[in-house]
């Protein structure tokens, strides 16, 4: 009797481990998602931030700022540089620059 019931017990303990592992492969591959579509939102926020301060920059001097580092010691602009990497690339101080926001480490060039 007990001859009959070990595959049994083994045929669930397997099923078991594959349903464990489906589960968490859908876990791990919905939070990757979720980061992906979360960075790609800061990313545009803060390209959008960056726009805004560019813009009272032209404001107030006249000119469109030559640096991010301008924006962030003149005009409050804010964003974790351990992360982020803002470029702004102007041709005249009187056309707005390109900004390009770029990820550390990341694939995220916008």
């Amino acid at each position: 009797m007990s001859g009959t019931k070990q595959p049994s017990l083994w045929k669930g303990l397997l099923l078991t481990v594959l349903v464990f592992a489906l589960l968490l492969s859908v876990l791990v591959i919905g939070t990757s998602s979720v980061n992906n579509r979360n960075e790609s939102q800061q990313m545009a926020e803060l390209e959008a931030s960056v726009r805004r301060a560019a813009v009272l920059c032209y404001a107030v001097e006249g000119r469109y700022p030559e640096s991010a580092e301008e924006l962030r010691q003149n005009y409050g602009l804010a964003y974790d540089q351990n992360r982020f990497i803002v470029q702004i690339d102007g041709f005249a101080s009187n056309l707005l620059p390109d900004i390009r926001i770029l990820t550390i480490g990341g694939e995220g060039d916008e």
